[in-house]
C-alpha cells in the first residue's frame, strides 16, 4: 500500500489559500506514485474547514499516525535537487534516484508552500474538481453567476480585514514586499472608479470579503448595491467565482493570489506593496544571491511562492501583463484597457457560433 500525505500547514492548519498549495502537490505526487492521497487533515483546522469538505473532526488522526510511522520526506531541499520546476516532474525524479519505483510499500509526505504555483500548474483541475463538490459550491456559484450579465465584463473585488491576522500599515511605513497587509479601502474605489469611467455600463463588479465593514460597504454601495448576501459556506464558491471572472482586483492574500492561479487570467495588485527593481515589479521582492543567470528571479527562487505573472514590466506600452500594477489614482493602464476590450467583444453573442449557430463573415 502507497500512501501520500499532504501536510497541513502548521501544528492546527492555515488558510484556504495557503493549504492549496499542499494539497496540490499531494495530489500530485499521489498521481506520479499511483499512491493514495490522505491529508491536509482539515478536522482540526482553526477555519473548520471539515464542514465544506465533509471530512470527519477525527482525520488528523490517520495523517498524524501515518507520519509516526518510518516514511520518506520529500523536502524543499530535494526539489530543489531535481532541478525541475514542475512538482510532479521533480518527484517522479526524487523517488526513481531513492528507489521507490522499487517499492510496493511506502508512505511519502509533502507539504509547504514552497515552490509555488509554478510547480503545480497540472493540479488545477484536481482543484477546480474539489471546490465545486464542496457543499454548497455550487448552489452559490450558480446563484451569483445567474445573475451576472453575460454581455458586460464581470470583475471582482477581494477586500481583506483585520480578521485572523492582517494588520493595517501605519501611516508612511514602507509595505513592499510584505504580506497579509490591509489594502486600504480608497484604492479598491480608485481602481473600480477607473474600470467605470472607462467601461460605463459594460461593466458589472461583485465585491467580497471575509467580514463586511464600512469600507466593505461602500464598495458595494458604489459599484454593486444590488449585490445579495450569500448563505451556507462560502469560502469555496467565493474563490470559484473569483477565478470566472474576466479580472481580479486583489487584497494583498493568498487567497487573492489562489484566485488568479485557478484563473490564469489578469488581475490588478496594489502597487505600493510590489518591490521594483529594474524596471520589475515583484510581490516578493528579490534576492540577488538566488537570481539565476539571464533573468529576473522568480518568487521560487528564496523558498517562497512560485511565480504566477508575480513580474510586471513597468516599461511594457504594447501588451498587458498578468498581473498589472496600480496605486491609488491612477488611470486605467492602456494595455489592460485594450485586454479587457478584447474580452469585451468575446461577450457580444453575435460572435458565439455555439450559441446562437451564426457570426458575422470576417
Amino acid at each position: 500500500m502507497r500512501f501520500v500525505v499532504a501536510k497541513r500547514i502548521g501544528r492546527r492548519g492555515a488558510g484556504l489559500g495557503n493549504e492549496i498549495l499542499a494539497w496540490a502537490k499531494g495530489w500530485i505526487a499521489s498521481q506520479v506514485l499511483d499512491a493514495h492521497l490522505i491529508g491536509p487533515s482539515w478536522g482540526i483546522n482553526q477555519r473548520c474547514y471539515y464542514r465544506n469538505f465533509r471530512t470527519s473532526r477525527l482525520d488528523f488522526l490517520f495523517e498524524d499516525g501515518l507520519l509516526r510511522l518510518p516514511h520518506y520526506e520529500f523536502t524543499e531541499a530535494d526539489y530543489r535537487a531535481t532541478g525541475e520546476v514542475d512538482f510532479g516532474a521533480a518527484i517522479e525524479r526524487w523517488a526513481t534516484a531513492n528507489g521507490l519505483t522499487n517499492k510496493n510499500s511506502y508512505i511519502v509526505s509533502v507539504e509547504g508552500m514552497w515552490g509555488g504555483y509554478a510547480a503545480i500548474r497540472t493540479a488545477r483541475d484536481f482543484l477546480h474538481s474539489q471546490l465545486l463538490n464542496s457543499r454548497d459550491a455550487l448552489r452559490n456559484v450558480f446563484q451569483i453567476t445567474s445573475g451576472v450579465d453575460c454581455s458586460k465584463l464581470f470583475v471582482v473585488v477581494h477586500m481583506r480585514s483585520t480578521a485572523l491576522g492582517f494588520t493595517t500599515p501605519e501611516p508612511g511605513k514602507n509595505v513592499r514586499g510584505k504580506f497579509n497587509i490591509l489594502v486600504p479601502g480608497d484604492w479598491y474605489l480608485s481602481v473600480c472608479g477607473e474600470l467605470k469611467r472607462r467601461f460605463g455600463d459594460r461593466i458589472q463588479f461583485r465585491i467580497f470579503t471575509d467580514r463586511p465593514g464600512t469600507e466593505f460597504n461602500e464598495a458595494v454601495r458604489r459599484f454593486n448595491p444590488g449585490q445579495i448576501t450569500q448563505t451556507g459556506f462560502t469560502e469555496c464558491s467565493d474563490l470559484l467565482v473569483m477565478a470566472k471572472a474576466d479580472l481580479r482586483i486583489c487584497s494583498v492574500s493568498s487567497y487573492s493570489l489562489a484566485a488568479n492561479f485557478l484563473s490564469n487570467g489578469p488581475f490588478v495588485w496594489y502597487e505600493p506593496q510590489l518591490t521594483l527593481t529594474d524596471g520589475y515589479y515583484s510581490l516578493w521582492g528579490e534576492d540577488e544571491s538566488n537570481r539565476p543567470a539571464g533573468r529576473h528571479a522568480s518568487p521560487m527562487d528564496d523558498g517562497t511562492l512560485g511565480s504566477i505573472a508575480t513580474y510586471v514590466d513597468t516599461r511594457a506600452t504594447t501588451s498587458a501583463a498578468l498581473g498589472i500594477a496600480m496605486n491609488i489614482g491612477d488611470p486605467l493602464p492602456e494595455p489592460l484597457a485594450a485586454l479587457l476590450e478584447q474580452k469585451l467583444s468575446c461577450h457580444n453573442p453575435e460572435t458565439n457560433l455555439l450559441e446562437f449557430g451564426s457570426v458575422p463573415k470576417a
